[in-house]
């Protein structure tokens, strides 16, 4: 069946999750920077900073595990709704703490705005949903796209309070955790403007898209352990989860390397600029890349960019040239991205994709965590090149499962 035009309703829906997802992604990144500061000093060890990130990824993965499930039974809106009303309630209770210096109320705010974090960031998952095979990878792609309007608007509408803050007397530490009610609240609205939840929409699609097969159904949704065991889930999964070691294992390491270098803030900003643009800019694209081309081609061609990325920055890491391998870097990471996400949905039904999608989100962010935290060991004891082509090293195992992968046509697996 080749699908000659998306409809309007599945178009505007697409798009309120992509709006919705640039809301989110401008508040994520918060706790990556104002909570690591405030953690550093209501603490009052500098050592702990890095726990701010630890905490709200633990409590992120512990959630998932709970939103994969009831995404999977009553649909993707509730989990979001979920989602975006912990990280608002738990960046108020983090503002409170700063205005109180109460260490173990940062430490509670942490914790909950982490539990909304992994299933407020599902809205790829819910775009997933929205299509058929031919067109799936192209709807994932555009709503991941929309994270770099995110990253570009947080930094800047945070700053904004801060001003807003010094004008009227307020505590400046504690302004950027309320621009998390602003985007949260924003995002909520646009989500629960889509009349009917998406894991429905995917049920039925032969009502949306004229001539498309409803998703086929398996009677009893096969549990975690079953839809691990499925040969492309394994594929995608690997992948991603190498990939993004990789990249955050790099890109955790490299603002140090470059800050004793002697770049200032100005300069890192633009590496992070172009960086993001990688991560975000392209995915538009590249969904349709893994429509046309193929999942797998897509996956390939996304480790073998991420490894060149990763050494081509660990090994120029002392100048400026490193810029279009920090892009690189992200770049590679999205493709596997939308690619792996559209794999996860394509050999799953609507009632076990979230739990999938779940379970590759919880190994993902661990195995990622445990890559940027042996990255800065090995970066002290051997030097950043080590860094860059060990992580590249790894990115061949990812490379095996996907190169044994078959897939006739898009979207179909032997």
């Amino acid at each position: 069946m080749a699908t000659v035009q998306t409809p309007r309703r599945i178009s505007q829906w697409t798009l309120r999750l992509a709006a919705g997802q640039a809301a989110i992604s401008a508040a994520i990144p918060l706790n990556a920077s104002v909570g690591a500061v405030a953690t550093a000093h209501l603490s009052g060890h500098e050592g702990m900073a890095g726990t701010s990130v630890g905490l709200a990824l633990l409590s992120s993965v512990a959630a998932l595990w709970v939103a994969g499930r009831v995404s999977d039974r009553h649909g993707r809106l509730p989990v979001l709704t979920a989602g975006l009303a912990l990280i608002t309630v738990g960046a108020i209770i983090c503002a409170l703490a700063i205005v109180t210096k109460s260490y173990p109320l940062l430490v509670l705010g942490t914790v909950v705005f982490g539990c909304g974090q992994g299933p407020a960031m599902m809205h790829r998952a819910a775009a997933a949903d929205l299509y058929p095979l031919e067109q799936r990878a192209h709807g994932v792609g555009l709503v991941v796209s929309a994270g770099a309007i995110g990253s570009i608007i947080g930094p800047l509408l945070g700053s904004g309070l801060v001003l807003v803050a010094g004008v009227f007397s307020l505590n400046e530490n504690a302004a950027p955790w309320f621009l998390v009610p602003i985007t949260a609240i924003t995002a909520l609205i646009l989500v629960r403007g889509i009349a009917v939840d998406p894991r429905d929409v995917a049920r039925h699609l032969s009502d949306y898209f004229p001539g498309a097969d409803d998703e086929p159904e398996h009677g009893e949704p096969r549990s975690r352990r079953e839809l691990l065991q499925l040969k492309p889930a394994r594929a995608a999964i690997t992948a991603s989860t190498l990939i993004q070691a990789a990249m955050v294992g790099v890109m955790g390491v490299t603002a140090v390397v470059l800050n004793k270098q002697g770049m200032g803030p100005a300069a890192l900003g633009i590496f992070i600029s172009a960086h993001y643009l990688g991560m975000f800019g392209l995915a538009a694209p590249l969904g349709r890349l893994a429509d046309r081309a193929g999942r797998r081609r897509t996956l390939i061609a996304g480790i073998l960019v991420t490894a060149v990325g990763s050494v081509g920055t660990s090994l120029l890491g002392h100048s400026i040239a490193i810029l279009p391998f920090f892009f690189l870097l992200g770049l590679g990471w999205c493709a596997s991205w939308v690619a792996g996400t559209t794999v996860l949905a394509d050999v799953t039904t609507p009632q076990e994709r979230g739990r999938l999608t779940a379970a590759n989100d919880q190994i993902v962010a661990l195995c990622g965590a445990a890559a940027v935290i042996s990255a800065g060991f090995v970066l002290d004891r051997f030097g950043f090149p080590v860094v860059g082509i060990t992580l590249a090293a790894l990115l061949l195992i990812a490379l095996i499962p996907v190169l044994r992968l078959r897939e006739p046509t898009p979207g179909v697996y032997s």
